[in-house]
């Protein structure tokens, strides 16, 4: 963030749509939470720190989320929801290699937000995230199937939570080559 400018500030908004410049007023929001939780505990961050940061009211904060937890639950969505729709679009069963690189080049895109978060002790938040969303997934309502997503979030969370803590010292494509073999070995 340049010295002394607000999020806002940052991205020279002119006159938008109301959608497009309230998409901007969140992104502004949970940009400032974050660059926030850099610095200090989560716990000890307001709302008037976060507005100030993010350079809009406290009415179109209000107008947006409820709570700092509202804040993170959105950014956590959007997050694993760009992973998750750029691995959507390769088929896992005949594109496996392209859909496990995804996955680790999308993350490594998002890896900041996700180190803040592990650290500030959200974990468990973000590991709910993901397997929300991979159960919306499931093919079917069979039970069988929603126990499936489940384990493979599990797992994917903590690859990924692995690999972001120590610094992603290895390629996509290491980490590729690295699923594909527990994949091929875990029957």
């Amino acid at each position: 963030m340049s010295e002394g400018k607000s999020e806002i500030e940052n991205r020279n908004v002119s006159r938008l749509s109301n959608k497009e410049s309230n998409k901007i007023t969140k992104e502004c929001i949970e940009s400032a939470l974050i660059l926030l939780m850099e610095e200090k505990e989560y716990s000890n961050i307001s709302i008037s720190e976060i507005v100030k940061r993010a350079g809009v009211s406290r009415t179109a904060y209000y107008r947006n989320y409820e709570s700092k937890e509202d804040v993170l639950k959105n950014l956590l969505y959007n997050l694993i929801t760009d992973v998750t729709d750029a691995m959507d679009k390769f088929t896992y069963s005949t594109e496996k290699e392209l859909y496990w690189k995804t996955l680790f080049i999308t993350s490594k895109a998002h890896a900041k937000p996700f180190r803040i978060l592990l650290k500030a002790g959200f974990g468990n938040t973000i590991l709910e995230e993901i397997t929300k969303h991979m159960v919306s997934n499931a093919k079917t309502e069979d039970v069988k199937d929603k126990y499936d997503m489940i384990f493979w979030s599990g797992a994917i969370y903590n690859v990924l939570v692995r690999w972001i803590q120590t610094g992603m010292v290895e390629t996509e494509e290491q980490m590729v080559e690295i699923c594909l073999y527990i994949l091929e070995n875990c029957v």
